[in-house]
Parts: C-alpha cells; structure tokens; sequence
C-alpha cells in the first residue's frame, strides 16, 4: 500500500513539473519575410492581404528566374527554392504554419521594361544620348534638327508598346506619352518621350518660388551630399510656406513631394529624377534674405575719424548715430547725430543741460531706442572715480532741445566695483513699459531698469551675465521671455538665448559681436546682430521663435561685407517697421552703415 501511494505522489509531482515548464506562448501566423532572386536579398511590399511584392531592375529575363522565398514562423508546401522557373505572372504559394495551418500567399515578381534600342530614320543618335529614367525617354539631338516628323522605332525587353506603331512617322517636337505593356500583361508603364537639343544630365535644382517670391540664387553648400540653399530677396512666413520647385529640363520631382504648408526654416529633402534617369535627393537648407540695401554708406562718408562712430539705432523713420569724434571740417558735430533713410544728414542731437562730451568718463559710445524713437544715451565712464555721477540721458525725439538725466547713478550706488557702460539696449516703450540694460565692461554685472505705464523704476535690479571675462563692449537685449546675450570675451564670444534671471539656454559660440537687437514680428521673434568674422563685418538675421541652438545657427540672413578692422568690435544693429515694411539697420566701426528693406 506503501509503495502505491509513493507512486501517485511522484506522478503527481512529475504532471505538475511537465505544466509549469509548458510553453504557452502563441506562434504567430507564417508569413513571407523576403526573396532572394538570383541571389539577390530584397524585402517585399507586403500589402497586408497575403501578397509577396519585389521589383527587379529592368529588363530581368522573368522566365528562368531561379528564386528563394524566405518564410517566418512556417514552410513551404510545393515550391522549391533556387530551381529556374517562370515568374513572369503572380504565382500561388503555399505555406504551413507552425501548427499545421495552410495560408495562401501571392508571390509578385515585377522587373520593368528596358529600353535597348531607338532608331530614327535618317537620324543616328549615340546610345549614350538616350537617357532612359523612371518615367523618361529623352533623347539628345544636334541643334536645329527638325523632329516634327520622325519615324522612330523602340526596342523593349520585358515590354510590348501598346498605343504605338514602330516606324510611323510623327511629331516629337512636344513630348509623347509612350505606353508599354509589362510582361505581366497587367501593369502599364508610360514613359514621356522627348527629343530635345538643351543638355541633358544629372538632376538640377535651378531655383525655387517661395510663398510668391522668385529665389535670385540657388548656393551649392557642399555638392557631395547634393545641399543647397535658396536665395530670396524678401523676408515671408518662411515656418509655414508654399513653395514650387524649379528643375532643369525633363526632371521629375518626386510626386509624393509636398509643396504646401512647409517649415523652411528646418530645411527639407526632396529627391529629383535627371534626365540621366539618375533619382538625386537634395537636402535645402533654410531660406537665406539677401537684397541690395536701400542705405549703404562708409564710415568715411559720415565723416567719422578712425574708430569713432560706435553705435547706431532707428529713430522714427530716422537714424541716429554716436561718434566720439570727427574728420576735420566735418558737417556733423561730435555727439549724437541724425540721419534720413538716404543717409543725409539732419542734425546733431542736443546737448543743452548736459555734461555730455567726447571723454572716456561723460561722452557716449552707445545708445538705444525704444519703439516710439525716443533715444537713450549711457555715458561710457571709463576711468570714473567711484563716487563720479554718471547718466543715460533721454532724447524724445532727435529734435528734442531739452535732452534729461533720465538715469543717474555712481559705482558706489551701484554696488559695483566700476561703473564703466558696455552698452545699453531697450526693449518697448518708455512712455508704457520697458525694460532697460546696462552691462559693465569686463564685469558680469548687468544692470536691469524697468518702466511701467510710462514711470521708471529708478533702483535697478542687478543680473549676472554667465561668462566672466567679456570685453569692453558686450550687450544684453531684453525680449518676451528673457534676454538675448552678444558678447566678444575671453570665456565666451557669441550670441546666446537667456531667461529674465540671465539663466542661459542656448548659445553659438566662434562669434565676434557686441550688441543685438530683437523683434516680434508678425507671429514670429527676430534677432539681428552684426558680427566679425575674419576680418570682416557679417550681416545677421536669425528668426528664434524656437529659440534653440538649430535656430542661432542657421540664420535667415547672412551677408559679408568688405575686410575692416575694428579693434573694439564695436557693432550695432535695429529693427523698425516703416511704412508698414520690416526694415533692418546694421552697423560697424571703420565700415558703415546699411540698411535693407525686409519686405515687398
């Protein structure tokens, strides 16, 4: 009884191991994965309704194709792999799933006509003048041949013309669809037949319409890997454009290609058929704004001395310009002085009631405007004791007789260990809300004043810029959402993207500038900034709505001027709407001024 009980309990014991070391799992169904044709792997155009897909190159001899269909989760019933045989129409497969189930499965073996001979009456044409692409027939002929009416007659491999008579005269002076037959005897193939004298060759991007502006040039970046970037002479909504593509003759643009709603401003791939029947895809950069300027005038031509002339800014519908000194006999005085659009001068802003001077400690290197036109200037204070008072004093217009102190202040009441001015920038209105910015040369002290429905704050709130080391001349933009950094430094030259506590989030670095300006405009934020960039002042523009390193790197604008030297990198730059057109101010020491009209 014993021994019998021993017995069922290791039965027992043995069935439970056998279910807990079952493998429940569930195969899925069989299916094709591939084929290799003529040895040769491609993957399939699974269509979902058991339908086995690949395309051969053209003109592959179906009949004797020897093949291997490749299956996941099963086998073949009936088919037998790597043996010649015909594919030219869809073929049947079987296969069995893991657990005994039969599918059906369709194998589609496709390869498209070629094209191996064309022959005209009267004509010889070089086979290397027949360029046979996707689509595409387009034959290569001398100027002046008269193709209006030629006997031409097409040799296909895997195809039979089906809507034409070799050897019938006819018109090709415009295209012929030709429609071939493949050997499946289901799928048509048209091909576009042309005869043409212009060149005949690789794909070609020749230009672009951008939400209605012609591109003036297509720049090749770097011709290896097709990258290109189009040039447009006005600023559009470049994140959401329309655009049409201009192609050299007989190319095809991929029709899955979308031409509406684009974000330009990331660039687009977009692959593009030659007339060699060679598919190139072309990576576009971002949109470059690139027009002849409605102002440009030298720093001679002001009649500044060498290095004098520092700082620039819209007005109004005026510029205004602070130049610590003149060529002898010069027109303009020494100060602030005002210009029209054409870059005629108006008059020297006043100094009545200030100690306003050409000095190191009272004169003004930099100044700024705010939406209205009204101009501060800071005076620069280099070498000021710490209890010498210093001001930015306030312009309401450039004939404003009665210039104040609309801001005074010593190192002592500052707190700073130098009171010496790297710029100043303003952003809004002083006659409602604005927001003010003085950063110390050489310090990261940056001083912030706020208006409020037209009253100042006189106490500033103190920030620190994130880099130590900035040069004399640096600047801080205030914008929506924080502040705009353009710094020349030991630590750090470049432009970086910062928070209303000066907190850095983005940043291009390798740039040499001093002072920037913002704009919103439109939907969208606008950074303008003068650089150096070996030797020479370079124009920029960057739309920042994304305000990442993508967008400072990749500007909308980028024009480089003559070599110049300029010591102190002193550089500015100004948006206005004028009207009712963006226009654009750059400005550098011992080069000039220019400014562009954005918009159409």
């Amino acid at each position: 009884m014993k021994k019998i009980c021993y017995f069922l309990l290791s039965l027992f014991l043995l069935t439970s191991c056998d279910d807990k070391y079952r493998d429940d799992r569930v195969f899925e169904a069989a299916k094709i994965v591939a084929v290799k044709a003529n040895d040769v792997l491609y993957s399939i155009d699974n269509t979902g309704n058991n339908e086995a897909k690949i395309i051969l190159p053209a003109g592959v001899n179906l009949t004797a194709l020897k093949a291997e269909i490749l299956v996941a989760n099963g086998k073949l019933v009936g088919f037998e792999n790597n043996i010649p045989q015909d594919l030219t129409k869809p073929v049947d497969i079987q296969i069995e799933g893991e657990y005994g189930d039969i599918s059906i499965w369709k194998l589609i073996v496709q390869s498209p006509p070629l094209l191996v001979s064309l022959d005209a009456v009267g004509l010889s044409i070089p086979k290397e003048k027949v360029n046979i692409g996707k689509t595409t027939i387009i034959v290569e002929i001398p100027e002046g041949t008269d193709t209006t009416n030629l006997a031409v007659s097409f040799g296909f491999l895997n195809g039979t013309i089906q809507n034409f008579t070799n050897g019938t005269p006819k018109d090709y002076s415009t295209p012929f669809r030709l429609n071939v037959l493949g050997v499946d005897g289901v799928t048509v193939y048209g091909y576009d037949v042309v005869f043409t004298s212009d060149p005949v060759g690789p794909a070609l991007l020749k230009g672009m319409v951008i939400n209605g502006d012609a591109t003036s040039e297509i720049l090749v970046i770097d011709a290896a890997t097709s990258t290109i970037q189009p040039v447009v002479p006005y600023l559009t909504n470049f994140s959401n454009a329309n655009i049409a593509l201009d192609v050299a003759f007989g190319n095809v643009v991929d029709p899955n290609f979308n031409t509406t709603n684009i974000d330009l401003l990331k660039g687009f791939k977009v692959k593009i058929t030659g007339t060699n029947g060679v598919e190139t895809e072309f990576t576009v950069k971002n949109p470059l704004i690139q027009s002849t300027p409605i102002l440009d005038k030298t720093h001679a031509a002001f009649e500044f001395a060498a290095n004098a002339g520092s700082s620039a800014a819209f007005s109004g519908n005026n510029i205004v310009i602070a130049a610590n000194a003149m060529l002898g006999g010069a027109t303009a005085t020494l100060g602030i002085n005002a210009y029209d659009l054409s870059g005629n001068y108006l008059n020297g802003l006043s100094k009545t009631g200030t100690n306003f001077d050409g000095g190191g400690v009272t004169g003004i290197r930099k100044l700024a405007t705010d939406d209205d036109g009204r101009i501060l200037g800071v005076q620069l204070g280099a070498g000021a004791g710490a209890d010498v008072t210093l001001s930015i004093f306030r312009w309401n217009s450039i004939t404003d007789e009665n210039p104040t102190a609309y801001i005074s202040y010593t190192q002592t009441s500052l707190g700073t260990t130098s009171a010496r001015a790297a710029g100043i920038n303003i952003s809004g209105s002083l006659a409602g809300n604005a927001t003010i910015a003085v950063p110390i040369a050489q310090k990261t002290d940056v001083l912030v004043w706020t208006v409020t429905n037209g009253v100042l704050n006189p106490v500033p709130q103190k920030r620190e810029f994130p880099y130590a080391g900035t040069g004399f001349y640096y600047s801080v933009q205030p914008y929506s959402d924080g502040f705009i950094g353009a710094s020349t430094g030991i630590n750090f030259s470049g432009i970086n993207v910062m928070s209303s506590t000066l907190n850095e989030s983005a940043k291009i670095t390798g740039t040499s500038t001093t002072d920037a300006k913002t704009i919103t405009y439109k939907g969208r934020k606008y950074v303008a900034y003068t650089a150096q960039i070996g030797g020479r002042h370079v124009f920029r523009i960057v739309d920042f709505t994304t305000p990442n390193v993508y967008a400072l790197s990749n500007p909308i604008m980028s024009i480089s001027r003559a070599p110049t030297s300029n010591a102190n990198v002193t550089v500015d730059s100004d948006f206005k709407v004028i009207n009712n057109k963006l226009h654009v101010l750059f400005y550098g020491t011992n080069d000039g001024l220019a400014v562009y009209k954005l918009e159409q």
